[in-house]
């Protein structure tokens, strides 16, 4: 009497919350690997997360030693906010 009592995954959702290449990849081989299943894949990405679609950033992902890389502080000579 084992009845399959489970629903198989239709969706997911996956958070990409770091600016690294170990916080960035998992994420994308996670997602890419749902589709692959035929699983609907949400990626969110936080503001550190973000370094891994802005075009500006994207080329300069680094490999965490210590820390988060894409906690950067914004210097003078390039700050991040520029209005108008």
């Amino acid at each position: 009497m084992s009845e399959n009592i489970y629903e198989p995954i239709k969706k997911v959702s996956i958070i990409v919350s770091h600016g690294s290449l170990e916080g960035i990849y998992p994420g994308l081989i996670m997602a890419n690997g749902a589709r692959m299943e035929g699983i609907e894949a949400t990626l969110f990405f936080t503001f550190f997360g973000m370094h891994a679609i802005i075009n500006k950033k994207m080329n300069n992902i680094k490999v965490a030693t210590v820390g988060n890389p894409a906690m950067c502080v914004p210097s003078a000579m390039d700050p991040v906010y520029r209005p108008g």
